[in-house]
């Protein structure tokens, strides 16, 4: 009967112990970069590999959704003890909120590089997916 108990309590600690998220090793000058991106959206939207522009009605509103993602991401990285998870919340809200404003592919693809550098900014190198379905979706029906 003992070890019975002692085999609950103990896979009772390890499931808690693994739904508990490590805290994610953020480099020390990300929330200095982070700001420097959220200081050049608030001036252009503009990708640095193809020096492409969004659509020039959409423009105002995408710029202003992508400052207040790098703020997400400002505000995740100096909380203290940032996660992985909290980060990739943070992605896909923010992606949401702009998937009926970016209407071709070339905006989500824009917008997918754009969200690719604020994590690569918080050292993480992957978005388990979420920037490629987001670049290669249908634009939303108006």
């Amino acid at each position: 009967m003992r070890t019975v108990l002692f085999c609950l309590f103990s896979l009772s600690a390890l499931a808690g112990y693994a739904q508990t998220a490590p805290p994610l090793a953020v480099p020390a000058d990300a929330v200095a970069r982070l700001e420097d991106v959220k200081e050049t959206t608030k001036q252009v939207v503009v990708t640095k590999a193809t020096k492409a522009r969004l659509q020039a009605e959409t423009r105002p509103e995408v710029n202003r959704l992508l400052v207040l993602a790098a703020d997400d991401f400002v505000r995740i990285t100096a909380a203290g003890k940032p996660t992985r998870e909290a980060y990739l919340q943070a992605l896909d809200k923010n992606l949401a909120g702009l998937a009926p404003l970016t209407t071709d592919e070339q905006d989500r693809r824009q917008v997918a590089e754009y969200f690719q550098e604020l994590l690569e900014i918080v050292g993480i190198p992957s978005s388990e997916g979420r920037l490629t379905a987001f670049a290669l979706s249908p634009a939303p029906k108006q």
